[in-house]
């Protein structure tokens, strides 16, 4: 993949087209807004905050950063996006510079897709293991390159990783994972608007739904309980759980609102059913 660059305004704003890849051709809007250390903080890498040609938002980073301290080791280099929620959502590769494993050996296409279903797993093992705990102090393993024996991936973690990229996967993870979320979510919400508010409620990932959800006022769920429907009828139970706790009671003195809510009544799971049947309960003995 080709990435271009056009530098404006004292080089604080770019354009990026994505012109080769599995991606057809979009322009982005984008300006650095955050920085993101590298594992050992050598490098800092630039967060950008960007607008598609749909008008749709999004960040990334163009991620460098070391992965171990011996020569086992490349740098890493990848771009990384997240939503407005701060959570992970793709990455791409950089022209002519693949991922690669031990033994620099490059990553397959199935080492690839391992790698994106570990860093979009927000709930990883790897999230609670410090990287003394990643090899087995009782097993080792054989490295051509230095001719000689390493440690082994500890067996409770081997499934979340990507087979000999223990520490590319388990950097990245963090990278992707840890305090960039917290940081992303602040920015977002310092540019709150209406639009930014549509894009997380119409998300199809649920945690960037709830945080949306967290930002609304008492006064959205009066005037557009179409969309609070709407989102119901997506299905997800944490979605629906976190909705019929936070609806309003008064919301279901409006008759419309009432039948709306008994039209998918057998569509919400029981912990759903179970908080909001208090309030539509006489309408559904009808």
């Amino acid at each position: 993949m080709k990435v271009y660059l056009r530098v404006l305004a004292l080089g604080l704003f770019i354009s990026v087209g994505v012109l080769e890849g599995t991606h057809t051709r979009q322009n982005y809007s984008c300006f650095p807004v955050l920085e993101l250390p590298s594992r050992d903080s050598v490098f800092l890498n630039p967060v950008y905050f960007c607008e598609n040609s749909m008008g749709e938002y999004f960040y990334y980073a163009n991620i460098k950063t070391t992965v171990c301290n011996d020569t086992l080791c490349q740098l890493v280099l990848l771009k990384v996006f997240w939503d407005l929620a701060g959570n992970f959502t793709r990455f791409d590769t950089l022209q002519g510079k693949p991922l690669t494993k031990n033994d620099h050996i490059p990553f397959t296409s199935q080492d690839y897709e391992k790698l994106h279903y570990t860093l979009i797993d927000e709930t990883s093992i790897l999230g609670n293991k410090t990287k003394d705990e990643l090899l087995d102090k009782d097993r080792s393993r054989y490295s051509a390159k230095i001719d000689g024996v390493t440690g082994a991936t500890a067996q409770e973690i081997k499934s979340a990783v990507v087979e000999g990229a223990l520490y590319s996967t388990y950097t990245l993870w963090h990278l992707a994972n840890g305090t960039i979320k917290g940081l992303i979510r602040k920015h977002t919400l310092s540019r709150y608007n209406d639009k930014i508010r549509q894009q997380l409620l119409k998300s199809d990932n649920p945690p960037t739904i709830i945080f949306g959800l967290k930002n609304l006022d008492e006064k959205f769920y009066y005037e557009q309980f179409d969309q609070i429907v709407d989102l119901l009828k997506f299905g997800n139970p944490l979605v629906n759980f976190y909705l019929a706790k936070k609806i309003p009671e008064g919301v279901f003195t409006i008759q419309k609102n009432r039948t709306s809510i008994e039209e998918i009544w057998h569509s919400f799971d029981r912990n759903t059913q179970s908080i909001l049947l208090k309030y539509i309960e006489s309408d559904l003995d009808k």
